[in-house]
């Protein structure tokens, strides 16, 4: 189940990641072309927060799961001073968190703009902050091995 779970995880980054970037593009090239905060942009911050809140619950119960994490827990001091554990138990998920946190937040102060180019700049910056936290806590040195 655990295995199951780790493969849909990495799977469901690439959605995210993808989310993320269409998200960003729509809300720089907002501020760029001057045009109207429409629809198109607030759906497009809708689905990426939707697919981060997805991923970030597949993450939370494959924490719980997970022997790694299991095994972990038993010897938090071991744990602490192996990099790669440390990055699993700690690491990741607060990088992850924060973003989480991030795109929230981006998103409420977006709508609660009332200039369209408040709304872009808003979406463009939280988004890039959270898409730049994603891209520090996603373990790179794993990708060949899942």
């Amino acid at each position: 189940m655990a295995h199951t779970l780790l493969i849909v995880h990495s799977y469901v980054r690439w959605l995210v990641l993808l989310a993320a970037l269409v998200a960003i593009a729509r809300a720089v090239s907002g501020v760029a072309a001057g045009r109207s905060y429409g629809a198109a942009d607030a759906k497009s911050a809708l689905f990426f927060m939707i697919a981060m809140d997805t991923q970030f619950l597949l993450g939370i119960v494959l924490y719980g799961i997970s022997p790694l994490m299991r095994e972990a827990m038993h010897n938090m001091a071991a744990s602490m001073a192996d990099a790669p554990t440390r990055f699993f138990v700690a690491e990741h998920p607060t990088f992850m968190l924060l973003a989480l946190v991030l795109v929230h937040v981006g998103r409420v102060l977006t709508k609660r703009a009332e200039l369209d180019r408040a709304k872009f700049v808003r979406s463009a910056v939280s988004f890039a902050a959270a898409t730049g936290l994603m891209l520090a806590g996603i373990p790179w040195w794993r990708l060949a091995a899942v």
